[in-house]
């Protein structure tokens, strides 16, 4: 029976049952059609699974939750800048979906990091759509090798928790194509994943789950999207819309708001085919959820924890070392703080699981070092007796490994951090220790972006070790002693404080306007980089225990055309004495430019392993999208002609090598002048038409060129007496 036989079996009232989920995470099934029912489970960093059926308000109780590997959090798999080892991390939390019989996995997030102070930043890649859509592309083709679906989210300009139910982002075309949506455009080419979930927030004045403009003129029209489209929980406020422009699934279910589609269907404004059309992708879903041949397989959750671990090495970005790094082993060292012992591992909320093993950084630390600890904090809270402690084990001990961090009260989903720095008792803590003459290395648990004021170059290393889930302790000794060499940059800029950050004035927003207006050159490195803002830590830092050297930047062609890529090759050499990985990074900079863009943006990166001596030509290829930018008058990418400075480097302040190409396209970027237009704007887009009028009635002045060129040729007309037949032939000419 095809998907369309089966709509004309099922009732009206089954359809409608049908649009919304049968429960908490249980969509379709339809005993008397014998339609299944499907399960979908949360899980941007791993996949939670229940023991028992759930009520809402209990969803996060560990009591009830089966065990899983929780791999480290979004900010800390981009900073592997793996792809590869991403799209493994896919694969393993697909093996569990299979394992626990999840036909969907909800993620992953790939909205941006618009400020520090994002609530749910942990749980997003990026500040950069490139590096983002590239990371949830290989996420999304591991998962989907195993037959699980995946989910991406949260379609889209969702970048802020506070209202999010509310909030209406007000964005224009250009900024909204080139920034907030090319990361799910570039996973929908590149991945198809076979659902999308949409935010909570409005855009543009529609909530998302109820918005034409992204779901069916975008997602369907301009991508070609043939998967699934279901609203975050609780998020449709229209349902009948929701159905007629685009939405296929509200959940979680049963609906609030089924008597409207009735109410609706009466009045003529919700047709039965709307009903219809909206089930089709449903249906197409359950045809691909049934292909799943590994559905109910066993994979080991111990191989999965140590591959857990294994990204963990690789996610971990050294900010600061003048040399203590790396330690010796067998030393007597000292160890504060209390996440060494409790470890921040997860921000919560949708991200919450219950992961098979916690590593417990004091534990393995104590297997390689002869270990003095003293608690330090409770929270974000110290005391007189704690910092005591504090001071005799800094005193005690030449080195000292401080653990400190955002808390769980700080960070995370549902709600803005409320400031950019560190707890107020935990920089007691550190300035206790700082009393002492104890070298001082800070490993930092957080999400996002911390102000390191007062303790940036007050130490003698800075780790950036994130949210590193359940394998959040063996990767990080490894990194100390020296056993692994990080590897890890940052894929977010570390600003000197919140009052340098671009939307520091209204983030979070609490009017209901969100205004992403002039985010192409202020957001994340292009707002610092294009400003020559100084910042603490650059997009795309990181130090390593060896050093690189780069040389020898070779493009392939030097003169680009429409269609045409570009091979650049690079060669890079480890001149250090130890093996290490470099990300190599490619900057492409839009020398001269009609609209404004960013000094240089983000658009191919590489990974590079080699041992001492080494060298290897790494090669990076790109497309023409790499040159484009968002063309509002043409609804596409277009690219503008004209050179283009290619710039490599290990972050985007620290630039090796750069050459240019010339870009010659055929294919206009801005619409024709208009009548209306003044002078000024033919002169810059149709030259040829102003030195004709010139040259047929003499010099044009500038006064005169900021006038609308319409007025100046009826002007002409009468002044100079020309006939209908000239008249006409100036205005084809426009």
């Amino acid at each position: 029976m095809t998907n369309k036989e089966m709509l004309k079996k099922l009732t009206i009232d089954e359809k409608i049952k049908l649009t919304t989920g049968s429960d908490l995470w249980h969509f379709l099934g339809n005993e008397r059609l014998g339609i299944e029912s499907f399960l979908v489970a949360d899980g941007p960093h791993g996949v939670r699974v229940y023991k028992e059926n759930v009520q809402i308000e209990d969803a996060l109780d560990q009591n009830i939750l089966a065990e899983s590997t929780m791999f480290p959090c979004a900010s800390a798999m981009a900073s592997t800048f793996n792809l590869d080892m991403i799209q493994k991390v896919g694969k393993t939390i697909g093996d569990e979906c299979n394992m626990y019989n999840v036909d969907i996995l909800l993620g992953p997030g790939v909205n941006l990091k618009r400020s520090p102070l994002g609530g749910r930043n942990f749980e997003y890649y990026s500040e950069d759509p490139f590096l983002s859509g590239k990371m949830g592309t290989s996420f999304i083709n591991g998962v989907q090798s195993t037959g699980v679906s995946a989910c991406i989210k949260h379609f889209a300009l969702n970048e802020q928790e506070t209202l999010r139910r509310f909030n209406n982002s007000v964005v224009d075309q250009r900024t909204m194509h080139e920034l907030y949506l090319l990361p799910f455009e570039m996973a929908i080419k590149n991945a198809n994943p076979k659902t999308v979930m949409t935010s909570y927030n409005r855009v543009n004045g529609h909530y998302t789950c109820e918005s034409k403009e992204l779901l069916l003129d975008v997602l369907r029209d301009k991508w070609n999207y043939k998967g699934a489209v279901m609203s975050d929980w609780g998020a449709v406020q229209d349902k009948p819309k929701s159905i007629r422009d685009g939405l296929n699934l509200e959940m979680n279910g049963p609906s609030e708001l089924e008597d409207f589609v009735y109410e609706a269907l009466q009045n003529g404004e919700l047709t039965e085919e709307d009903i219809d059309n909206s089930l089709l992708p449903l249906f197409w879903l359950r045809d691909e959820i049934l292909k799943n041949k590994n559905k109910g397989k066993k994979t080991s959750l111990k191989d999965n924890h140590n591959f857990a671990s294994k990204v963990s090495e690789e996610a971990i970005v050294l900010l600061e070392n003048d040399g203590v790094l790396p330690l010796n082993k067998n030393i007597k060292i000292g160890v504060i703080g209390d996440f060494a012992v409790n470890p921040r591992i997860t921000g919560g909320g949708s991200a919450t699981l219950k992961p098979l093993i916690i590593e417990k950084p004091l534990d393995e630390l104590k297997a390689v070092f002869e270990v003095e600890y003293a608690k330090g904090y409770v929270e974000e809270n110290t005391s007189t007796e704690l910092l005591k402690e504090v001071f005799e084990v800094s005193s005690n001990n030449d080195v000292v490994i401080y653990f400190t961090g955002t808390t769980t009260s700080l960070e995370s989903e549902g709600r803005e951090r409320p400031h950019m720095g560190l707890p107020l008792g935990h920089i007691e803590v550190f300035n206790e220790i700082k009393k002492t003459n104890a070298k001082v290395i800070v490993v930092l648990n957080n999400g996002s972006a911390i102000d390191l004021t007062g303790i940036s170059r007050h130490v003698n290393a800075i780790v950036e070790a994130w949210l590193l889930g359940g394998a959040n302790a063996k990767g990080l000794v490894k990194i100390i002693t020296g056993d692994v060499n990080p590897s890890g940059r940052l894929a977010e800029t570390f600003p000197l404080c919140i009052e340098n950050t671009p939307h520091y004035s209204n983030y979070p927003s609490i009017q209901d306007d969100v205004l992403y207006h002039g985010d192409i050159v202020n957001m994340g490195y292009r707002y610092y980089d294009t400003h020559k803002f100084p910042v603490r830590f650059p997009f795309g830092y990181g130090l390593s225990y060896t050093k690189f050297e780069y040389s020898n930047l070779q493009l392939d062609k030097t003169n680009l055309t429409d269609g045409d890529s570009l091979d650049i090759t690079v060669t890079v050499t480890n001149i250090g004495n130890r093996s290490g990985s470099e990300v190599v990074q490619v900057y492409v900079n839009d020398i001269e430019s009609f609209y404004q863009r960013p000094l240089k943006e983000l658009k191919g990166f590489a990974k590079v392993n080699l041992e001492p001596g080494e060298s290897k030509d790494v090669i990076i290829r790109l497309d023409s999208r790499a040159f484009s930018f968002y063309s509002v008058d043409f609804e596409d990418f277009r690219v503008e002609s004209g050179e283009f400075q290619i710039m490599v480097g290990s972050n985007v302040r620290d630039i090796h090598l750069s050459k240019s190409v010339n870009y010659k396209t055929g294919i206009p970027f801005i619409a024709k002048p208009r009548m209306d237009h003044p002078v000024n704007y033919h002169l810059t887009h149709n030259p040829e038409l102003i030195k004709y009028l010139e040259d047929r009635f003499g010099k044009i002045e500038w006064y005169d060129k900021e006038q609308p060129i319409e007025r100046m040729i009826r002007r002409f007309k009468r002044d100079h007496k020309l006939s209908d037949e000239e008249y006409k032939f100036i205005l084809n000419k426009i």
